[in-house]
This record gives C-alpha cells, sequence and structure tokens, in this order.
C-alpha cells in the first residue's frame, strides 16, 4: 500500500545491489518522498491503464472479478506489458515497486516469466491514513478503505510466490535484523548478494523516515483495521511459498466508501472536460471563427 515504507525497502534492495529504474524513466525525488520512489514512470502508466481498463484509478480501486486478468482484452495487452517490463528490466535479479501491483498483481504473473518472488511490506493502516491525509488530503475513512483494499488483493494474489512479509514500524526498530533476514531470504530464491553492501542497506533505513504514528488507542470508527493488522503480524518472516491467510470479509464500508470515490473522479473527469471544450470554443470565437469538427478518429476515442 502507498505510504507504507515501500521507497525506504526498496531502496534497502538497491543497496545489496538489485537492479531499478534509471536514467530519465525514474520517478524522482518529491517533498513527500525526498530519498526517491524508485519507480519506473513506464510501468506505472502501464498499471495506470489496468487500473482504468478495470474502472478505478491508484486512490478509487475497482471491485474486482475473479479471473479479469484472463479477458481478451487484458489477455491482448501482454504483450506490450511484456516488451514495457523487458526495456525497464533489461537484465536481473531486479527490485520493481509500484503498490498499484497490489491491485493489478494477477496480470503481472501471466506476463513476467518466473522466478519472481516478493517482499511484503505492510504498516498500520491508520498511520498510512494519516500519511495519506498530510501528502494529498486524503480523509480518514477513505485511507482506511485503501489500505484494506490494497492489503487484502496483495494478500490474496500473492498466493504462491516466495514471499517475504515485514511489518515497516518493526524494520526501523531493528534495520540490522531485517537486511540480514532479508539477505538470506535472496538467497533462498537464488540472488547472492554481497556482503560488503550490508552497512549501505542498513544505514539506509533511518527511523527518522518514519513521520506518522498510530495512537495506542483509536476512536471506535478506525478500529476494524486492527484484526487485519494483527493478522497480518502472525506471519512476519519469510514463506516458501506465501499461503494466503484467511483475511475475513472485507467490510462493506470499504466498497462503499470506494464507490463513491469512484464516482466521484468520473464526474470530475467529465467536468474538467467540459472546462476545456468550453476554453477552447471560448479561443476559437475570439478568433472570429468556430471550432472545427473533431475528426472521425477523435469521436471515436
Amino acid at each position: 500500500m502507498h505510504r507504507s515504507g515501500t521507497s525506504a525497502v526498496t531502496g534497502a534492495l538497491a543497496q545489496l545491489g538489485l537492479a531499478g529504474p534509471s536514467g530519465d524513466d525514474l520517478i524522482g525525488a518529491t517533498a513527500s518522498n525526498q530519498r526517491g520512489h524508485y519507480e519506473s514512470k513506464l510501468l506505472t502508466r502501464v498499471d495506470n491503464q489496468l487500473l482504468h481498463l478495470l474502472g478505478g484509478t491508484w486512490s478509487a480501486p475497482p471491485a474486482r472479478q475473479p479471473g479479469w486478468e484472463l479477458e481478451r482484452r487484458f489477455v491482448g495487452l501482454r504483450p506490450a506489458a511484456g516488451r514495457a517490463f523487458d526495456k525497464t528490466f533489461p537484465a536481473r535479479p531486479v527490485a520493481w515497486k509500484d503498490p498499484r501491483n497490489c491491485l493489478v498483481l494477477p496480470f503481472w504473473r501471466s506476463v513476467v516469466t518466473p522466478p519472481v518472488a516478493a517482499v511484503l511490506v505492510y504498516r498500520d493502516g491508520l498511520e498510512v491514513a494519516r500519511s495519506l491525509h498530510a501528502r494529498s488530503q486524503v480523509n480518514l475513512t477513505h485511507g482506511l478503505a485503501l489500505w484494506e483494499r490494497y492489503v487484502r488483493t496483495s494478500c490474496t494474489d500473492l498466493d504462491g510466490v516466495a514471499t517475504f512479509v515485514v511489518e515497516y514500524g518493526r524494520l526501523l526498530e531493528n534495520p540490522s535484523s531485517f537486511c540480514d533476514s532479508v539477505i538470506a531470504f535472496l538467497a533462498d530464491v537464488g540472488i547472492t548478494v554481497d556482503d560488503t553492501r550490508l552497512p549501505a542497506a542498513v544505514s539506509s533505513l533511518d527511523g527518522g523516515l518514519r513521520h506518522s504514528r498510530a495512537p495506542i488507542d483509536g476512536p471506535a470508527a478506525v478500529v476494524d483495521h486492527r484484526h487485519l493488522l494483527d493478522t497480518l503480524r502472525e506471519f512476519d518472516g519469510p514463506h516458501q511459498p506465501w499461503r494466503a491467510p484467511d483475511l475475513g470479509a472485507e467490510p462493506e464500508w470499504v466498497e462503499d466508501v470506494l464507490s463513491l470515490r469512484r464516482e466521484y473522479e468520473v464526474l470530475n473527469r467529465q467536468v474538467r472536460s467540459s472546462r476545456a471544450m468550453r476554453l477552447v470554443d471560448g479561443w476559437w470565437r475570439l478568433r472570429g471563427s468556430r471550432r472545427p469538427p473533431p475528426r472521425k478518429d477523435e469521436d471515436d476515442r
């Protein structure tokens, strides 16, 4: 999930020698992530396209149906997605980080050839929601709904994949132990790390990166996420392979919140498009003429 320490973990993996996106394809640092995102512009665009076809976005996740990745429209995207992956990562081993993969992983599992392993880093949902509010003004309920959806889908979709599970807060409390454990995990999946890289990886996991903390006792409206958090904590460590635990049913309010968000984003895009067309029409009127009719291919879009 976004704001869960994924950048910090990917940065540590990069220090251990795993390659990431580079050059113009690398999403640079921002005010909210000053050490960088370690994400690929090209692959992020592909993930956004997949979410759009599913009827959602990163901030309004779609309600997926089992086997969605087998639909013809997604099967047809596989060759282009494979080329995009190979262009971003011409050689392995690599560390690919994009929280959107929590929502579209079944598609990529049909595209990226094995061997594949995962590091599932999670964080207290209330801390995530507060961090999203500070960065993007996402309200608390929306943030918790996003956390529920991302965490649950990732746990389900990783079934059968070698996976290392780690909580962000515990990782920062003892980065040396995390690095030792993840090096052993990497060795088990066939990736050998140069031991001289260990100090740099440990030092990159600075406890000062954690700016939002959850209170010990939260209001009743946000207590639902505790069960999921406690369940995840039972599975910290390596799994060869991961077997999806019984997390119970997603709370009904999660889809209620996210469906409203999806409707809002559709309406917002329509309003922006309408405003843009009015501006274009006004420009043509100032020129003393009318805007030419759209070409046939524009109508089709």
